[in-house]
């Protein structure tokens, strides 16, 4: 018998079966093509939702090791820092991270994860206890406050300043250089530029009194705010740095 003859014969059979055969026939012929096809209506549900509620980021906020006092709530921080600076919130956000954390047995995948961010120009200032923040400012991912600052602002908080010595950079490259592994830089006294060759002002402590020290806490003394060298939003930058110390 031709194929077309019996899949009238078939079809014909399942029109006059009962709802539980018809069923079973659907089933068996389109099971695959539904279940495709509701994966295909979630996929683009999903993403249709994912780009409609998509903010921008106006503002990015890496804070080293520190945890919100207000926890689980969200402080409030970002919200007067994004009304500050008169951020659109229906479509961009100020993001404060505190998701790294610093710790025992945790600081390499932690040091991996901070690359990570550096390497992919999504954070704009890293604010921690300076004891951390060395750490990268010696690697050159800082911005030298000269740079950045108006006049104005190096002359309000010249006095709240850290500083790194550029004597020690050049020794760190020139050791890179000649593959000296056994070479240890000493670093001087973040606090003291008086006693280094080449101070750099490479970031700003925060005042006890600052609003964000109300919000988080931080591991250490000396919390304070650094400039990442290849921030996006660069500009708004010293902006932050107003807000933290007004």
């Amino acid at each position: 018998m031709p194929v077309m003859d019996e899949f009238k014969e078939e079809r014909d059979a399942v029109k006059r079966g009962t709802p539980k055969q018809k069923l079973a026939y659907f089933l068996d012929y389109y099971k695959w093509y539904v279940v495709f096809g509701i994966i295909a209506i979630i996929c683009v549900t999903t993403l249709i939702s994912q780009i409609a509620s998509h903010k921008d980021t106006a503002f990015y906020a890496m804070l080293l090791g520190a945890a919100p006092y207000s926890y689980p709530e969200e402080p409030e921080s970002p919200h007067n820092f994004a009304a500050y600076i008169g951020a659109d919130t229906a479509k961009s956000e100020v993001i404060y991270d505190t998701s790294i954390q610093m710790g025992t047995g945790t600081d390499y995948y932690a040091a991996q994860q901070i690359m990570v961010h550096i390497t992919a120009a999504e954070v704009d200032v890293m604010v921690s206890d300076i004891s951390l923040l060395l750490q990268y400012a010696y690697l050159g991912d800082f911005h030298d406050l000269r740079d950045l600052l108006s006049k104005e602002q190096l002359e309000k908080y010249q006095d709240s300043f850290y500083y790194i010595d550029g004597a020690v950079i050049a020794e760190i490259e020139a050791a890179r250089k000649d593959y000296a592994h056994d070479y240890a830089p000493v670093y001087k006294d973040p606090l003291h530029p008086e006693d280094m060759k080449d101070p750099i002002p490479a970031g700003i402590l925060l005042k006890e009194d600052c609003s964000l020290l109300q919000d988080y806490s931080f591991p250490g003394d000396l919390p304070a705010v650094s400039v990442l060298i290849n921030a996006p939003h660069v500009d708004i930058a010293p902006v932050f740095m107003d807000f933290l110390m007004q």
